[in-house]
């Protein structure tokens, strides 16, 4: 969902406004004090989701003075959140007008585009806004969830590294970034399948690698080397591919340093930990992954693998595969080849365990 925060007064002002419009009457203040009054009303509104109520107050305000540009442009607001797309682009349109460059107009104009569905639209409205304002945070945000949301991942991955250099503490923009870099390392996979000795042919072609990012360094695990089994036999793939998933396991790190980080991120990041070797900080993000949302099977499953194999841990290990059998995990051909594992540690019980769900016999 874009964000779109252009401000409004606090809540605060719904009393005083309302008592302002019992009292007051064309005899007594001038219309355009009035049409004040109706416009704070309106922010009251809007700043309770009441969005008709709002787009009502907005339209007194309008009626007793036109030039109210402010009231104006919460109406298209307000229109655009109650679903009135065409209404609000009216208004937009208007506004435009009077004022082509205003970045708050063209801003709202590209959120009624994205709210209508027209997802090429609005991507060029946000493009607009940031021919003025590069740095514009919400645009550089709306922008890349609806470049990503069209497969471009390296240009939302270019668009979010900028915002994030601005904004270092913006989580949010971290959270994305990483799922940026995550899709346009997923589609170096996809075009490297095949092309084992093609790596080379990536070099200096990186989606969108930040200048300022440095790569995940590979931090000494806390517990012994695993076998090799432990990771999972891949394709080779290409540098660019390689280079996207370091940054976006850099980029998931911040955003759960950032608190952004919600159970899907934190799984992936065990994945991405888990290719990088760095175990202990992979079972640390598998094992917050499940806390966040026990639901998550194949996260449970994963913990189990590496608290049995790296760690060493039957105890644990054995809790971690309850939880994912509790979950619901159903992957007999992953339950076979933990069995086959030759260092497995109690395998009659991990057996057992498994045995209770059909998945082994």
């Amino acid at each position: 969902m874009p964000r779109n925060r252009p401000g409004s007064p606090a809540i605060a002002a719904f009393l005083a406004a309302a008592l302002a419009l019992a009292t007051a009457s064309c005899a007594s203040a001038p219309a355009v004090n009035i049409a004040r009054e109706w416009y704070e009303l309106g922010n009251a509104w809007l700043d309770k989701g009441e969005w008709k109520r709002a787009g009502e107050a907005y339209s007194h305000a309008i009626a007793l003075d036109p030039s109210f540009s402010g009231a104006s442009f919460n109406l298209a607001r307000a229109l655009a959140e109650a679903g009135d797309y065409d209404g609000s682009l009216r208004i937009i349109a208007d506004l435009a007008k009077r004022d082509p460059k205003n970045i708050r107009v063209l801003s709202i104009r590209a959120y009624a585009l994205y709210k209508k569905g027209d997802a090429a639209a609005a991507l060029k409205a946000y493009r607009a806004v940031l021919d003025l304002d590069p740095y514009s945070p919400d645009a550089v945000f709306n922008a890349a969830l609806l470049e990503l949301a069209s497969g471009d991942a390296s240009a939302a991955a270019i668009d979010l590294d900028r915002l994030t250099q601005a904004k270092p503490d913006d989580g949010q923009a971290f959270l994305l970034l990483a799922r940026a870099y995550d899709a346009a390392g997923k589609s170096g996979e996809s075009a490297q399948e095949g092309k084992a000795e093609d790596g080379d042919a990536d070099r200096g072609g990186e989606a969108a690698a930040p200048a300022s990012s440095e790569s995940p360094t590979a931090s000494p695990s806390a517990v012994a080397p695993p076998p090799p089994s432990v990771d999972k036999a891949k394709p080779a793939i290409g540098e660019k591919a390689v280079l996207a998933h370091q940054k976006a396991l850099v980029a998931y790190e911040k955003a759960r340093t950032l608190g952004k980080a919600d159970a899907a991120a934190l799984a992936r990041l065990g994945e991405l930990y888990r290719d990088a070797r760095r175990y202990a900080d992979a079972m640390d993000a598998y094992a917050a992954a499940v806390k966040a949302e026990p639901k998550l099977a194949d996260s449970w499953f994963a913990l189990a693998r590496l608290r049995f194999l790296v760690a060493s841990d039957t105890e644990q290990g054995l809790a971690a595969l309850k939880g994912a059998l509790d979950a619901g995990f159903s992957d007999k051909d992953a339950a076979k080849a933990l069995l086959d594992e030759p260092d497995l540690p109690d395998r009659a019980k991990v057996l057992e365990a498994l045995k209770a769900k059909d998945l082994a016999e």
